[in-house]
């Protein structure tokens, strides 16, 4: 069987079976001294790696295995990790959605949404990498985790309850995207604070940004307010439904939220591994020298909501690690995500409302004015 390629059968199909989000681009590589080849190479990845999370429930319909490839390199492997992603990105039929942080420098975890039809052949394909000296052995790990936590399909999800629905299938056809029927808490002067705040403290991840979305700082700022707090007028804030327009640089969906999970040492420390990387939108990982796994998730919010459900039953501890010093340029991300962080749901989502209370609003933006002054 030929293989489909990133660029061009692959969008087709996606498009095919469903576009959920519309998707800013035109400024991956902008500023990263990418050349054009690489920046368009990139831009490629990052467009399909969206759609296709997002349309998986229904590529699991036809046929699409999650995998994780735990790939193991040469010593020091950072020096050869953007020719080995190139090389990723470039395999015949490329389906990978997932770049893992490196661990000790040898590890990569990368996951990929594999054609059954094809999934000897794909895999036989870093059997050449390793020909190639890229990289040195890979071990193949299938996911058992069930296919509906990939999609934020209407049609499967119900938005208000943050439920999967029983027997639902696809429309191809109706995209009407449920949103939330009660009225959002309007935002008080809090709210104006902490925008106050990040304009004082965080001017350069600011500056950053606005140089990423080729905006003036006070562009950006008038995003925040036009967006985030919808200029005093709680209906036309972002919080009416159940995502928040972070205004990240062209590198992921306005509706894709940022978290940490932290899995506590346990028991085998390769077999926690394992299991964490095996969560869907896991995009980052790391291991403590505890044992402890550290992981970042790029996942619809909606998607969330079952997601960190599910990871509750199995015995990991899930906290929101503020990423500052991470992810240099969007420090204030780290208190708007932390407003609508799928990690405080219980906090500030009940029975179908979003709810904040001043009080702990005060908290969280005291102590991030205590953090930033720490820093």
């Amino acid at each position: 069987m030929g293989f489909l390629t990133l660029d061009e059968k692959i969008r087709k199909l996606i498009a095919a079976i469903e576009t959920t989000s519309e998707f800013n681009l035109d400024n991956i590589g902008t500023g990263s001294g990418l050349g054009e080849d690489a920046a368009a190479l990139y831009k490629a990845y990052f467009a399909a790696k969206g759609l296709v999370a997002r349309a998986a429930i229904n590529f699991f319909r036809i046929g699409l295995q999650d995998t994780l490839i735990f790939i193991h390199g040469k010593y020091p492997f950072m020096r050869a990790l953007n020719e080995a992603f190139e090389d990723l990105l470039s395999l015949p039929g490329s389906y990978l959605i997932a770049l893992g942080r490196p661990l000790g420098q040898s590890l990569l975890i990368t996951r990929h949404l594999i054609p059954k039809g094809i999934f000897e052949d794909y895999i036989d394909e870093f059997d050449k990498l390793i020909d190639k000296g890229i990289i040195t052995s890979y071990e193949v790990v299938e996911s058992a985790w069930p296919a509906e936590y990939y999609s934020l399909d209407p049609s499967v999800f119900d938005y208000t309850t943050g439920s999967w629905k029983r027997g639902s299938y696809s429309s191809l056809t109706e995209r009407e995207v449920i949103k939330v029927d009660s009225a959002p808490v309007p935002f008080d002067d809090v709210d104006l604070k902490i925008l106050t705040m990040l304009k004082r403290s965080a001017a350069t991840s600011l500056r950053g940004m606005a140089v990423a979305t080729g905006l003036s700082v006070d562009d950006v700022i008038f995003h925040l307010k036009e967006h985030v707090l919808g200029k005093g007028d709680p209906k036309r804030s972002m919080v009416k439904k159940y995502y928040v327009d972070f205004i990240e640089p062209g590198l992921f969906a306005p509706n894709t939220m940022m978290v940490t999970l932290i899995a506590e040492p346990s028991g085998n420390p390769d077999e926690l591994l394992k299991r964490v990387a095996a969560i869907p939108y896991v995009s980052a990982i790391w291991q403590g020298k505890d044992g402890g796994v550290y992981a970042n998730l790029y996942a619809p919010l909606e998607a969330t909501y079952a997601i960190f459900h599910e990871v509750g039953t199995i015995g990991l501890d899930l906290k929101l690690k503020d990423l500052t010093g991470y992810i240099a340029p969007w420090y204030y991300w780290n208190i708007l995500g932390s407003l609508h962080s799928p990690a405080s749901l219980d906090i500030n989502y009940r029975g179908g409302n979003w709810v904040f209370e001043k009080e702990w609003l005060v908290d969280l933006v005291d102590n991030k004015v205590k953090q930033y002054a720490r820093e």
